[in-house]
C-alpha cells in the first residue's frame, strides 16, 4: 500500500512538472511569435533567404518597416556599421526570412529629425511611442538663461538598456551626422571622435564617448558649436525606472549666444 501511494505521488509530481514545461514552452513561443520590431536602418534592411548574411535577397524592409520576430539569432557574432548582432528569423508582410537584428528596435522609427525644417517635435514622437501597448515613456523640457546665454534641453527616457538601440533612435530623431557610427568597444574612459565632414564654419563638431574602468558605456555625447550657438545629442543612463526596468535618457540640448 505504501508503495502504491508513492507511485501516485510520483506520477502527480511528474505530471505537474510536465505541465509547467508545456506552459513555459507555450509562453515562450507565444512571445516570440507576437513580438514586433521596427527597422532603424536609414537605407532599409535586406530580408535574406537564409541566416547567412550573404544569402539571396528576398525583399528590402524600409526604414520604419515592421517585422514579427519568429526566432532570435542563434549567435550574435556579426558586426555591421559597428553594430553587433546576428541573423534573426522574421516575418515581413507575407514573407519570411532573416535580417540583421542590430538594426531592429522595439520602438518605432521617428518620422523625421526634430531639428530639421518642419513641425515634427519631440512630443510628437513621444505620443507615437506612448500609443504602443504598455510603453512607459518619460518626457521633460528645460530652459535656462545664463546671463544672456539661453540653453534648453528636451529629453525622453525610454525603457531599454540597449545602447545600440538608443544610439540609432538618437541619430534619426536628433539628426546626428550620418558618418558617426556606434562606438567600438574600448577600455578608454574618454574617446573623442571628430566628424570627418566637419564644415569650415564649425568651431566644434565631434562625439565624445565616456566609459567606466570596465569599458561599460556611461554616455555618448554629440556636440556641434559655431558662431551664434550650438546643439548636442546626449545619451546617458537614466536615474528613472519603469517598474523594475532601467531606462536610457536621450536628450537634445541647444544653446544660443
Amino acid at each position: 500500500m505504501h508503495q502504491l501511494i508513492l507511485s501516485k505521488q510520483s506520477r502527480f509530481l511528474l505530471g505537474l512538472a510536465l505541465l509547467f514545461v508545456l506552459l513555459g514552452s507555450f509562453r515562450a513561443l507565444n512571445v516570440a511569435d507576437t513580438t514586433t520590431f521596427y527597422v532603424l536602418a536609414p537605407s532599409g534592411l535586406n530580408l535574406r533567404k537564409d541566416a547567412d548574411p550573404n544569402s539571396a535577397k528576398v525583399d528590402l524592409v524600409p526604414l520604419g518597416g515592421k517585422v514579427t520576430l519568429l526566432t532570435a539569432p542563434a549567435t550574435k557574432n556579426l558586426s555591421v556599421d559597428q553594430l553587433s548582432g546576428g541573423m534573426a528569423k522574421v516575418k515581413y508582410g507575407d514573407k519570411v526570412g532573416f535580417v540583421f537584428d542590430g538594426y531592429l528596435s522595439q520602438f518605432p522609427a521617428p518620422k523625421q529629425s526634430i531639428n530639421t525644417p518642419g513641425d515634427y517635435k519631440l512630443e510628437t514622437y513621444v505620443e507615437k511611442l506612448r500609443s504602443g501597448p504598455d510603453v512607459f515613456i518619460l518626457h521633460e523640457e528645460h530652459t535656462k538663461d545664463y546671463g544672456g546665454y539661453l540653453s534648453s534641453e528636451s529629453a525622453i527616457h525610454i525603457p531599454t538598456q540597449n545602447w545600440q538601440e538608443a544610439f540609432l533612435i538618437s541619430k534619426l530623431l536628433l539628426n546626428i551626422p550620418p558618418k558617426f557610427l556606434f562606438p567600438k568597444p574600448s577600455k578608454a574612459v574618454e574617446t573623442i571622435i571628430p566628424n570627418p565632414d566637419k564644415k569650415e564654419q564649425a568651431w566644434s563638431d565631434e562625439m565624445k564617448v565616456e566609459r567606466d574602468k570596465t569599458g561599460q558605456l556611461i554616455s555618448i555625447n554629440y556636440y556641434y558649436r559655431s558662431e551664434g550657438g550650438g546643439w548636442g545629442a546626449v545619451i546617458t543612463k537614466s536615474t528613472e525606472e519603469s517598474g523594475q526596468q532601467k531606462m536610457l535618457k536621450i536628450a537634445y540640448t541647444g544653446i544660443a549666444d
